[in-house]
């Protein structure tokens, strides 16, 4: 922790003295620059008014190539100061991940929550002071989307999470990289734009401008008619009546079909800042030579069946858009009537869909499970006494020592836990406040990191594949007239329904149908856990319903444990600990007399 810490803090001082350095320098061009302009200003107008011409044209010539230049490298400049700034803010997000402020962070992938997931939204994987917003370090749209898969469709096989643990411990300890490939992401113009209509252009094909006859014809016909103006100059073998001609037939040329070329390049223009963007963290990756496996395979999706990689063609499609740019420019307008500007840019886009519009989701999304993975590293990096977890093909469910809540920092109490097929279902019981429903969290986004290829919140961590269902957070739906209770009965459909068909059920249920009265909440509760029990499911149960613990004598497969508080100073006070065995305690009482409710 304090290495990772040193790491981003001599890191963040490191850009802000280069920040510093880089702002002199750009303030020094700046002063040059206007220098160079008054000066050469000044004596090229006084070297013209006594007339020494060539002297006055030369200092012209002088000053402005110098002027140029510094305007260049101002440019230059600026944009490295851009590159540093985006260095920096890394580092200061990474410290304040750190320092548990984190929960600040804008982005919190709150579009991505689902109540109806088996797991993501009582889990907080999304939204405020969630899994995303802690972790997340995408800035593409392909990556953002790319990691909210990942965190609600996890591995599936144990083989699957090995090689993806690998690829992370790589990218975590390649945080210069990363770094380096946050940064780029960071100067994208427009983030959140889906680059869907791209990749449907990119498959789309009109066969209109692969046709011979017309590359030939929009070839020649400009050759031709600026031979013709060319001649009438400066010869009186033409008529000027002539190249006039030519050029209305330009014109009329042109206007065939013209809405639906502007439709083309304006659908595809949008793109052009994003697409040098994807340019750099393309050739990060391509230049990189990466150890495990599902890295290179990543990095491999980069090169065509023609040998031909991704950065050739998109620094090519980069060049192609700078052809269309300022199309609504007064001087571009006449370019485009001589050389047939629109019909040259379409053939070449054809032609250039036809070599590589295939590849372009493809590529794209590596870009985007980079970033996805460059995230989840964050974990690994930040937490290096957090446990690998394995996973194990054995019959046992789960065990793990000193397993706490990732999210909670230094606020997090750890516990032990052991699930395995003689007892497997845990039934939670403790008082109001006592650390119940946080247990069962806890267990949960653990096992969804251990899913995921992440370290977890653990001394040592252990556990079989299982799919996670959760009922934690019930309420009403007003606008499908959905009462709480019946809401949380659908959820133990969905529940019941996957055990049927698959026997690696893991769930968590948060005081099963607290929506009735007690007789029913009771009978109903008994039968749905030994039904799960018998069925191969496991899971944890928290519950006020202390009757329910008599089911570990009647039931081998269930372990009661609770959580309890204790007074101290005439003070209700917990110490979230995990013990064996049913709770014996009670607060809500003590609770109620604090509001002023005298009960006799």
């Amino acid at each position: 922790m304090v290495n990772t810490y040193n790491e981003y803090f001599n890191k963040l001082k490191a850009y802000e003295d280069l920040i510093k350095k880089q702002n002199n320098s750009i303030n020094i061009i700046g002063y040059f620059r206007l220098f160079t302009f008054v000066i050469g200003l000044s004596v090229t107008v006084y070297t013209f008014i006594i007339k020494s011409y060539i002297i006055s044209i030369s200092i012209f010539i002088v000053s402005l190539g110098i002027f140029i230049y510094l305007i260049i490298k101002h440019d230059e400049k600026i944009n490295k100061r851009k590159y540093s700034i985006a260095l920096k803010e890394i580092n200061e997000k990474a410290l304040k991940r750190l320092n548990g402020e984190w929960k600040n962070f804008e982005d919190d992938g709150s579009e991505f929550k689902d109540k109806q997931h088996n797991y993501s939204d009582d889990l907080d994987i999304f939204g405020k002071y969630s899994l995303f917003q802690w972790i997340n370090s995408t800035k593409t749209f392909m990556g953002r989307e790319i990691l909210k898969n990942r965190l609600i469709y996890p591995l599936s096989t144990s083989i699957d999470i090995k090689i993806t643990q690998q690829s992370l411990h790589e990218l975590a300890i390649n945080l210069e990289w990363r770094q380096q490939f946050e940064a780029e992401g960071m100067l994208i113009s427009n983030q959140s734009i889906d680059p869907k209509e791209l990749y449907t252009w990119g498959k789309d094909r009109n066969e209109l401008y692969t046709k011979p006859w017309l590359i030939l014809f929009v070839r020649l016909l400009p050759c031709f008619t600026l031979i013709l103006i060319t001649l009438a100059y400066f010869t009186s073998l033409i008529d000027f009546k002539l190249p006039c001609f030519m050029i209305f037939f330009q014109i009329v040329t042109l206007l065939i079909g013209a809405k639906k070329r502007s439709g083309t390049f304006n659908s595809i223009y949008k793109y052009k800042d994003n697409i040098i963007v994807y340019l750099r963290l393309l050739s990060l990756i391509t230049d990189k030579d990466f150890k495990s496996d599902y890295l290179r395979h990543l990095k491999s999706n980069l090169v065509t069946n023609e040998d031909k990689g991704a950065v050739t063609a998109i620094k090519k499609l980069s060049t192609m858009y700078d052809k269309i740019s300022n199309r609504q420019n007064a001087i571009f307008i006449i370019f485009n009537i001589l050389f047939l500007w629109d019909y040259q840019c379409m053939i070449a886009f054809e032609k250039w869909r036809i070599n590589s519009g295939e590849n372009l989701k493809k590529w794209f999304d590596v870009i985007g499970q980079f970033e996805a993975l460059s995230s989840i590293s964050n974990i690994i990096y930040d937490n290096p006494q957090w446990a690998v977890p394995l996973i194990s093909e054995e019959n046992f469910v789960l065990k793990a020592k000193r397993v706490g809540h990732p999210l909670l920092g230094d606020k997090k109490i750890c516990n032990n836990i052991k699930i395995n097929n003689d007892k497997n279902i845990l039934l939670i019981t403790g008082s109001n406040m006592s650390g119940k429903s946080t247990f069962l969290r806890t267990i949960g986004i653990n096992l969804i990191l251990s899913y995921i290829g992440a370290s977890v919140c653990a001394e040592t961590f252990e556990c079989s594949l299982m799919k996670i269902f959760t009922c934690m957070r019930t309420s009403d739906n007003l606008e499908n007239n959905i009462s709480s209770f019946y809401a949380e009965i659908l959820r133990i459909k969905m529940i019941v329904e996957n055990v049927r068909t698959d026997k690696k059920v893991f769930f968590l249920l948060d005081e099963l149908f607290k929506g009735t009265n007690s007789i029913d909440r009771h009978a109903g509760a008994t039968a749905l856990i030994k039904q799960l029990g018998e069925q191969g499911a496991s899971g944890l149960i928290s519950t006020h319903d202390l009757e329910l613990c008599n089911l570990e004598y009647e039931y081998s497969r269930i372990k009661n444990y609770h959580f309890q508080e204790y007074y101290a100073n005439n003070k209700l006070k917990f110490d979230y600990k995990l013990r064996e065995g049913a709770s014996t305690t009670k607060n809500a009482l003590y609770l109620i007399k604090l509001i002023g409710i005298d009960i006799k």
